[in-house]
């Protein structure tokens, strides 16, 4: 369990690598707060800006096919939203509804 003043105790996410399949999205402290990496790092180099939920992102792309990304947390005003920014569940409050 990683600790820092700013933002209080940041606990294990729980939440497998979905790069290498092998290492756990641990919190880390980097230069402006909180991220998520991989724990196989320098192995693997995957990482989150945001706390990572856990589930995947079941948006349908083009051509038929999800999109299986990462869902990250929300904030007050968003809900969970896609960490991968190519996806238009980046940005779920710009959605047409």
């Amino acid at each position: 369990m990683a600790k820092c003043d700013k933002f209080g105790t940041l606990t294990d996410t729980g939440v497998i690598c979905p790069e290498c399949d092998r290492g756990e999205l641990v919190p880390r402290m980097g230069r402006f707060g909180p991220l998520y990496r991989c724990s196989e790092h320098p192995a693997c180099g995957y990482w989150l800006a945001t706390r990572p939920t856990g589930y995947v992102c079941t948006y349908v792309r083009e051509g038929g096919r999800e999109c299986g990304a990462l869902l990250v947390e929300g904030t007050k005003t968003i809900p969970e939203r896609c960490s991968d920014e190519s996806c238009p569940n980046r940005n779920p409050h710009k959605l047409p509804v």
